[in-house]
């Protein structure tokens, strides 16, 4: 008998792959590339209005599925993050891009785009010092794959300069598995109907991942794998079976192939395995000790020879140890010259900036990291000064919202998984409680990672909401859940519910608004 859950996997799959080598072609083709803005746009606009009307004559004929409603969210999440990709060049709104001259040439160049140019060109990873480029000291997954996909191109035929075009073809697809992940690991909790769509909406519309599914940097391949390791986990916990064990040693060895600090979910991983080995030890059956012995030796030796290959490479061949190249204090992005509570304290009412919500670079206009967490994660880090009118009236709406529907919704998620895991406590759910933990400890280790970055390396840019945009799968998490428990009154239940619609409409209101102003504000 077919799974119906694999149906909608492969439905999801389908919208995904048509609308990047939809992407792919219009960027890749010649004549297609040179199809002016405006018809796009209007294309992109067409297809986009014609979702709602399609929903509404499928609910007035009674025919409005669950199905259909996730299927279209996908749908237009991918079209808006496409319209974004055509419409936006490979300089646009990056970070730390660098420059490509070409495989005519023998100039190694550095930032993102030169790094994967040098696997492109030379056809295989830098054999330079990591530290001596910048960029270069991140590890080679991400870039790797963006070479072949560029030595894919140009083998069949596509101008080298559109094909350098299409490398944010590569994370418009990674976005759109980021939300299949994201439709998983609600369907794996047991979400369903208004708060099930609200959640996934977050995903499909929030502005920082409309933005990185351009980007042609690392950080939308980690934030996937990311997702990975959080659904391989829940899988998990549910099935403890080797297969499952290893799915999750891969995606953490691949994430840290793509990105160090993926390493940090490490810990939750780390705590569910530590109390499920307690509770084999207190079974007290020799081989069923062993055997988790073996399995998660097993694991170390996925996760550890494929995570830690990077940095072992580098430690014998360059006697370098793992981190970035950071900016001197004379940097204008520098902040270090602030009290460790200015950075990370909460912040006065005045250090907001809500008349004027755009992060500068430059460190003395704004250096608290929540301030700019919440900016960067709304407008990147971008600073238009000539913005005016509607759409200035527009962002200055939309960022005290956010920052107080961020606020709810974090509430919201760790207060439903600490009422799930009290009340599977009290039930002796060992699966549900571990469920629990693994999400709230799992949020928590990435804010604290967040926190401890931005003072290591205190500039503006580490602050950016990029890295910690994973944070939304959870939040989507504690938006879906609408599981009861019995850890309340009624009394107390209802105001939940209430709390949580409120924190729902909040959620609407700002990605209405945020998806209003990238469609008006002249950025694309």
């Amino acid at each position: 008998m077919t799974n119906p859950l694999s149906k909608h996997v492969k439905s999801i799959l389908l919208i995904i792959f048509a609308f990047c080598l939809a992407s792919a072609l219009i960027q890749g083709i010649p004549v297609l590339s040179r199809l002016p803005r405006d018809v796009i746009w209007h294309g992109c606009l067409l297809l986009f209005s014609a979702v709602p009307f399609s929903l509404f004559f499928l609910h007035r004929a009674g025919k409005l599925t669950e199905e259909k409603i996730i299927y279209a969210i996908i749908f237009s999440g991918m079209l808006f993050h496409s319209c974004y990709v055509l419409l936006s060049g490979l300089y646009d709104r990056q970070h730390d891009e660098g420059v490509y001259t070409g495989i005519a040439t023998s100039q190694i160049n550095p930032g993102h785009i030169g790094y994967i140019e040098y696997i492109y060109k030379f056809r295989r990873l830098p054999d330079l010092n990591p530290y001596q480029l910048f960029s270069y000291y991140h590890p080679p997954l991400h870039y790797a794959l963006s070479g072949l996909w560029l030595i894919f191109l140009t083998g069949i035929g596509m101008p080298e300069d559109l094909a350098f075009e299409n490398l944010q073809i590569l994370p418009l697809l990674y976005s759109g598995l980021l939300m299949l992940l994201t439709f998983l690991i609600l369907r794996k909790l047991g979400a369903h109907g208004k708060p099930f769509y609200t959640g996934l909406l977050l995903v499909a519309f929030h502005p920082a991942l409309t933005i990185m599914s351009g980007s042609v940097n690392n950080d939308m391949l980690s934030t996937l794998l990311l997702a990975c390791c959080i659904y391989a986990s829940l899988c998990w916990i549910r099935q403890k079976t080797l297969k499952n064990l290893i799915f999750i040693a891969l995606s953490i060895g691949f994430g840290m192939l793509c990105k160090i600090n993926t390493a940090v979910i490490a810990f939750p991983v780390g705590l569910i395995f530590l109390l499920d080995f307690i509770r084999t030890i207190r079974s007290e059956k020799r081989r069923d000790i062993l055997l988790s012995i073996r399995n998660y030796a097993l694991f170390a030796l996925v996760a550890g020879s494929i995570g830690l290959s990077w940095i072992i490479r580098n430690l014998i061949r360059f006697h370098v140890k793992p981190g970035i190249s950071s900016a001197t204090e004379a940097s204008v992005m520098y902040t270090g010259n602030y009290g460790i509570w200015d950075r990370i304290g909460l912040p006065a009412f005045a250090d907001w900036h809500f008349s004027f919500p755009f992060h500068p670079l430059s460190g003395d206009a704004i250096h608290n990291t929540w301030v700019i967490m919440f900016q960067t994660s709304l407008f990147t880090e971008v600073y238009p000064q000539e913005l005016s009118g509607l759409p200035l009236i527009l962002c200055q709406t939309v960022y005290p919202l956010a920052i107080i529907a961020a606020f709810c919704s974090a509430v919201l998620f760790l207060v439903s998984q600490c009422r799930k895991y009290i009340s599977a406590k009290k039930q002796r759910r060992h699966s549900t409680a571990c469920e629990a933990l693994f999400l709230v400890s799992g949020y928590l280790a990435l804010l604290l990672s967040f926190v401890v970055f931005s003072l290591k390396y205190p500039y503006t840019c580490s602050s950016d909401f990029r890295y910690i945009v994973i944070c939304l799968v959870y939040i989507s998490i504690g938006l879906a859940d609408n599981s009861s428990t019995d850890t309340g009154s009624p009394a107390c239940e209802k105001h939940t519910s209430i709390f949580r619609r409120a924190t729902c409409l909040l959620i609407w209101i700002t990605l209405f608004l945020t998806t209003v102003i990238y469609m008006t504000w002249n950025q694309w």
